[in-house]
């Protein structure tokens, strides 16, 4: 069965170990036949969340960075 695999690299060295890891993880499960997607975060601006309670709401957000399209 095909899947989708979402491979979220928190590595903050490109190249380094876990980022490798990850990348061997991705070729293994592509030559598995399966879709494969890698978003490191070291390359997205993330803010700290500031407990506005806004989310809880059902309200949009109030941070301007790169997590919606994350989510999405």
């Amino acid at each position: 069965m095909k899947k989708n695999v979402l491979i979220v690299s928190s590595s903050p060295r490109r190249g380094g170990n876990s980022d490798l890891l990850c990348d061997e993880f991705a070729k293994e499960a592509q030559n598995a036949g399966h879709t494969v997607e890698k978003i490191a975060l070291r390359d997205r601006r993330i803010n700290y969340c500031n407990a506005c309670g806004d989310c809880y709401a059902g309200k949009e957000c109030p941070q301007k960075d790169d997590m919606p399209g994350i989510l999405d």
